[in-house]
C-alpha cells in the first residue's frame, strides 16, 4: 500500500518538489510505452498480430485507464439484461490475483461456484456469486475460454471483463467506460500517468458510458469531437443490500441511517467505497482502505473488530470483492458484504437496445 501511494504522489500534479526527478523518469518510460503501444496497433491493423473471431456474439466492457470505473458491475448487469431476455450470456475475465497455471478455468458453470478467489481472483469469484446462472471462465486467451463456453455450455454472448486493450479477440462491441471525475487520470500515459493507451484510442468504442455521473453535461476533458458519434449513457453506483458474512441474512441498507459504521476494502479506488457509505447515510467512523486485489491475513481481521470495538460500530462492512477473501472463522464480530448496483441514470432504453442488438 505504501508503494502505491508513493507512486500515486509521484504521478499527481500536486507531487512534491523532490518527487520530480522520478517523475521525469516516469515521463521518459511513456515515451517508450507509447512506442510499444503503437507498434502493438500496427501489428494488429496489418494482421501480424491475429485476431480472432468467436462463432458467437462478444461484448467488450473496459476502460483506458488503470484502476477501477465500475466494469465489473457493468458487466454484471448486461449479463442480467441478456440472460431475462432469453440470451445465454457467459463472461471471461482476466482473473487477476488467482494463482491457477491452467489455460481455460471454469469459475462456475451456471449452476455451481467450483473455485476459490485464491485460485481465479477474486472478481471472478464475486461475479460467480452474485449471478449464479451465468457461465464464468477465466484465462489468458480469452479465445480459446470463449471456444470452450461456446462448446460445454451453449452460450450464445459473451461478455469480456475489462476486454477493451484485448486487441487478440474480435468483438462485435465495444463498451468505454469513463469515471466522470477523472475520465483520463492525471492526462499522461503510463507509467507516468494513470492511461492505458492515448485518449484517441477512444475512436474503436462502439458506446461511451460515463460512471459515477454526478450531473454536468461531459467529464472535464472530454470533449464533443471525442465522443460525438457515440451514444451516451449516464450512471452512477448505488447501495443494494447487506449480506451477512456468517448467515447470509439480507438488510435494507436503510439500516446504516445515522449508525456508526467500520468500513474496508481493497479496491482500486478505495475512497469511492467510503464516499457511497457516507452518501447512504452511515456515519463511518473508522475506515480501512487496503491495496487493490488485497490478500487479507488474520491480523488485518483483528485490527477492524478492534477499531469497531473502540468505536462502538454496529457495522462492518465491506465489498463483495473483498467478502471472498476474507476467512471468518475466528471472528467475534458480525461483518457484512455490500452489494453495489450499477444504476442507469440516463439512456437506459440505448443501453439495452445496444446490448440486445
Amino acid at each position: 500500500m505504501k508503494f502505491e501511494r508513493l507512486y500515486y504522489r509521484i504521478i499527481s500534479p500536486k507531487r512534491k518538489f523532490y518527487h520530480f526527478p522520478v517523475y521525469l523518469i516516469l515521463k521518459l518510460l511513456s515515451f517508450f510505452y507509447l512506442w510499444g503501444h503503437c507498434f502493438r496497433m500496427w501489428a494488429y491493423d496489418c494482421n501480424l498480430f491475429p485476431s480472432n473471431k468467436l462463432e458467437c456474439k462478444v461484448i467488450s466492457v473496459g476502460n483506458l485507464t488503470l484502476g477501477g470505473t465500475g466494469k465489473t458491475p457493468v458487466v454484471m448487469m448486461i449479463a442480467e439484461i441478456l440472460r431475462g431476455n432469453g440470451r445465454k450470456p457467459g463472461i471471461l475475465s482476466r482473473g487477476y490475483g488467482g494463482n491457477s497455471k491452467n489455460e481455460i478455468n471454469v469459475v462456475c458453470d451456471g449452476e455451481n461456484l467450483l473455485l476459490s478467489a485464491e485460485i481465479a481472483g477474486d472478481e471472478a469469484v464475486m461475479m460467480a456469486k452474485r449471478l449464479k446462472n451465468v457461465p464464468i471462465l477465466v484465462g489468458s486467451d480469452r479465445y480459446q475460454t470463449g471456444r470452450y463456453a461456446i462448446k460445454h455450455f451453449g452460450v450464445d454472448t459473451l461478455i469480456l471483463d475489462d476486454g477493451f486493450q484485448h486487441l487478440a479477440l474480435k468483438r462485435d462491441m465495444n463498451i468505454l467506460l469513463f469515471d466522470h471525475r477523472r475520465p483520463f487520470g492525471n492526462g499522461q500515459l503510463f507509467p507516468a500517468g494513470e492511461l492505458r493507451e492515448p485518449k484517441k484510442e477512444a475512436r474503436r468504442a462502439n458506446f461511451v458510458c460515463i460512471t459515477r455521473y454526478s450531473g454536468a453535461s461531459y467529464p472535464p476533458g472530454i470533449s464533443d469531437r471525442l465522443i460525438k458519434d457515440f451514444p451516451l449513457v449516464k450512471a452512477t453506483l448505488r447501495l443494494d443490500s447487506l449480506s451477512n458474512l456468517n448467515n447470509g441474512e439480507v438488510l435494507d441498507v436503510k439500516q446504516l441511517r445515522d449508525q456508526p459504521v467500520v468500513a474496508f476494502s481493497g479496491i482500486a479506488n478505495p475512497d469511492d467505497f467510503r464516499k457511497l457509505l457516507e452518501k447512504s447515510g452511515a456515519r463511518v467512523a473508522c475506515y480501512h482502505p487496503f491495496p487493490d486485489h488485497h490478500e487479507y491475513i488474520l491480523n488485518d481481521i483483528r485490527q477492524i473488530e478492534d477499531s469497531a470495538r473502540k468505536s462502538g460500530a454496529k457495522f462492518i462492512l465491506t465489498t463483495e470483492k473483498d467478502a471472498v477473501k476474507v476467512n471468518l472463522s475466528s471472528n467475534t464480530l458480525p461483518f457484512y458484504k455490500v452489494a453495489l448496483e450499477m444504476e442507469i441514470l440516463e439512456g437506459r432504453e440505448i443501453f439495452n437496445q445496444q446490448v440486445l442488438n
